[in-house]
């Protein structure tokens, strides 16, 4: 099938190649393809693959075994059928160009600034097209309660990291700033990326997360003498952001693609992505790319307003509702497929009177 219609994409992130790389494949588009100026530093995204969603990456490592950790418990996990991967941004981009290439997509280094509903390039002159995706960074409130992070690619001296298997969270780190754990990441017994993280309305400077790093490595793994390779950085938020009343399409971070509770923003992505897909081949007018149901909605607002009213428990309530899933059970969770039997064995093992208390809260 032949549609012959404009495509404009604006912003050179995870959400707009990702976008060129499936829309690319119907027949009869145009796509400009506005990558917008800032460099970019390399960084890894997370998800779970099952191999019924479909989805072709560009894997840059796997694990059958992951974890979440304190001091006293541990909830551990393990899946053949849901492996929990990484992509590397730099791999993924690669790969979409390349799944691009073939069609009529050009790639422009431009910023593009929207004003009054009507997007502009550089040289003020106006974009039209018959679709546009607006995919850039948007910047929220200092209030919103967020995700923040910086991951430090570390290399060791020893072998000292077991490579089997990722900490999701590893809460033996300092809790007096508020709820914070350590992401792991190990790619070998001696290369890991090492994710200091925290829930807060708070912004940490980057003082904090390399002390972080130092007491870590040194608490858990008797070791002060390493090489940081690289680094990254990062915030996302925990919650839905307002709609802006674009007249684009609304995509990534900016269309609400993370869930609010959790993140996981990679993946979300790739189904927005394939509603769009859809939508333009049914040639509809009006585009709903909402991936996150009522029920999902309600319950990560019910999960974090527990969290902020009780901080010190977030190890005890993480450890609790990761023991309340198998492997399996726990990559369908986080991926919005939702089973009955799953979620009632949730509310079971978590912390009874604070969720209830959050639960009437919510629910009126």
């Amino acid at each position: 099938m032949t549609i012959n219609k404009t495509i404009s994409v604006f912003g050179g992130g995870c959400a707009g190649y990702s976008l060129i790389k499936e829309l690319s494949k119907i027949d009869g588009v145009d796509i400009n393809f506005y990558l917008g100026t800032n460099e970019i530093k390399d960084n890894y995204w997370g998800f779970w693959k099952n191999i019924n969603d479909g989805f072709d990456f560009p894997i840059h490592a796997k694990w059958n075994k992951w974890k979440i950790s304190d001091w006293n418990d541990e909830a551990d996990f393990e899946s053949f059928d849901n492996p929990y991967c990484i992509v590397k941004r730099s791999e993924w981009y690669d790969f979409c160009k390349n799944e691009a290439s073939f069609k009529p997509v050009k790639f422009i280094a431009e910023n593009i600034e929207e004003k009054n509903g009507i997007y502009y390039k550089d040289n003020r002159e106006a974009i039209r097209s018959d679709y546009m995706f607006d995919c850039r960074t948007k910047s929220f409130e200092s209030k919103v309660y967020k995700q923040q992070f910086k991951g430090f690619l570390i290399q060791a001296n020893e072998d000292i990291f077991d490579s089997s298997t990722v900490n999701l969270m590893d809460f033996r780190c300092n809790q007096e700033s508020g709820i914070q754990f350590i992401y792991l990441l190990p790619f070998s017994p001696r290369l890991a990326l090492i994710e200091p993280t925290t829930y807060s309305y708070d912004t940490q400077n980057d003082d904090f997360y390399l002390n972080t790093l130092n007491e870590y490595m040194l608490e858990i793994y008797n070791v002060n003498n390493f090489k940081i390779l690289n680094e990254e950085k990062g915030a996302i938020p925990l919650a839905l952001l307002p709609d802006d009343n674009s007249p684009a399409i609304q995509v990534g971070v900016r269309g609400n693609a993370n869930r609010p509770a959790s993140g996981y923003t990679f993946y979300f992505i790739q189904l927005q992505v394939k509603k769009a897909f859809d939508c333009i081949i049914k040639s509809k007018d009006k585009f709903n790319l909402n991936i996150h149901s009522l029920l999902i909605q309600f319950l990560d607002k019910v999960f974090l307003d527990v969290l902020k009213s009780n901080p010190k428990l977030a190890p005890k309530i993480f450890i609790s509702f990761g023991k309340s899933f198998t492997g399996n059970e726990l990559a369908n969770f986080m991926t919005n497929k939702i089973k009955i039997k799953s979620l009632l064995g949730m509310i079971i093992n978590l912390p009874k009177v604070p969720f209830i208390k959050s639960f009437f809260r919510n629910l009126f």
